[in-house]
């Protein structure tokens, strides 16, 4: 009996190792799935693309389809067998020319903004060849910098996530989007992690507050919730202010943070119709908040530096839009009603998902 099931396991080893073979790109795929939003009813594809390409990197295209029509995309994929980096993101080739390398990609990369921009490159290159490379725009706000990394070749500008076969990519992605320095209420201790990025201006931030937030506070012991601004401010006006007045409040008055959160999402309209400033330190002085300790941060340009680059950082790893929402490091589509995100948090804290609400009819 030993005898049979020993040889019965050997023959299942074996089977699993041959079926590997038969799809030698497995791990990989597997590794850059965790880096595209998983959506409702998915729909993975993932190709080999034949050379040229970036130089050192065998290149690869990943496709997340749904019946979801939010939630999605496609991405490159960048694989060094030598080193086992990875890069997932878009890639954009740098047109040939005689000019300094610094130029040629300012003078793409303003060509595709439609923005003036500078770039630069860092000196010395990383694995396989590729150099950091910055590429920087004036706002109203302060300096905004697009990160990439230029190939070996120097022909190609790869902006997207970076990290190795060999190690778990949802780490890098929160760490990179700041879910260990972002707000963070709930049981610090739990295994279930959810990160909210979001922008307070946002409208569809707003309804995911409103339907999300019973939820959360049901099952805050059960869960650790942190929440990291994302102001879209080229098409928000107010949203840099509103996200100042957070990262503000994190600083002097973290017990409020929560509170403010709360008000501005339930007030965006009204808000809207007045001077945020003004919106801001009228809600400080109601809940008496030291005005003179919140200024000192709402007010600083180096603050708002902060909250700039860390814009940049989360569209280097393309997460662009909001609300974005991170179950255990993957990101998920949120859709129009955020359906699939609410099923996706109680599956993870292993509660029942919330009844949809009962549709009236006049």
């Amino acid at each position: 009996m030993k005898r049979a099931l020993l040889t019965l396991a050997l023959l299942l080893s074996t089977v699993a190792v041959q079926a590997q073979s038969l799809d030698p790109n497995a791990a990989l795929k597997a590794y850059a799935s965790k880096i595209m939003p998983r959506c409702a009813d998915p729909t993975v594809t993932f190709e080999a693309v034949p050379p040229p390409g970036p130089a050192n990197f065998q290149m690869f295209t990943i496709t997340v389809r749904s019946s979801d029509q939010y939630c999605g995309g496609r991405k490159y994929v960048l694989y060094s067998p030598k080193s086992q980096q990875v890069l997932i993101g878009s890639l954009i080739p740098i047109p040939k020319g005689t000019g300094a390398t610094t130029a040629r990609v300012s003078q793409e990369a303003s060509r595709l903004l439609e923005k003036q921009v500078t770039a630069s490159i860092a000196p010395f290159p990383l694995a396989d060849g590729i150099k950091a490379t910055s590429i920087v725009r004036q706002t109203p706000y302060g300096a905004f910098g697009y990160n990439g990394f230029l190939d070996a070749s120097e022909q190609y500008l790869i902006v997207g996530f970076r990290g190795t076969l060999t190690t778990d990519p949802t780490k890098g992605l929160r760490e990179t989007l700041g879910a260990t320095t972002g707000a963070r209420r709930g049981n610090a201790a739990s295994k279930v992690e959810i990160v909210e990025v979001s922008d307070f201006q946002c409208p569809t931030c707003a309804r995911a507050h409103e339907k999300i937030e019973p939820l959360i506070q049901k099952h805050l012991g059960k869960l650790n919730y942190v929440r990291i601004d994302l102001p879209l401010f080229e098409h928000h006006e107010w949203s840099i202010p509103a996200a100042m007045g957070a990262r503000a409040l994190q600083r002097v008055a973290p017990d409020k943070y929560w509170q403010y959160v709360d008000y501005i999402f339930k007030n965006q309209e009204a808000i809207g119709k007045q001077k945020i400033d003004d919106v801001i330190r009228n809600w400080v002085t109601d809940n008496d908040v030291d005005w003179t300790a919140f200024q000192k941060v709402y007010a600083s340009k180096a603050e708002r530096q902060a909250l700039l680059d860390q814009v940049s950082r989360a569209f280097a790893v393309g997460v662009a839009s909001t609300p974005t929402f991170l179950v255990n490091g993957q990101i998920m589509g949120f859709g129009p009603d955020g359906a699939f995100t609410m099923e996706a948090i109680s599956k993870a804290i292993g509660v029942p998902v919330p009844a949809a609400p009962k549709k009236t009819t006049k």
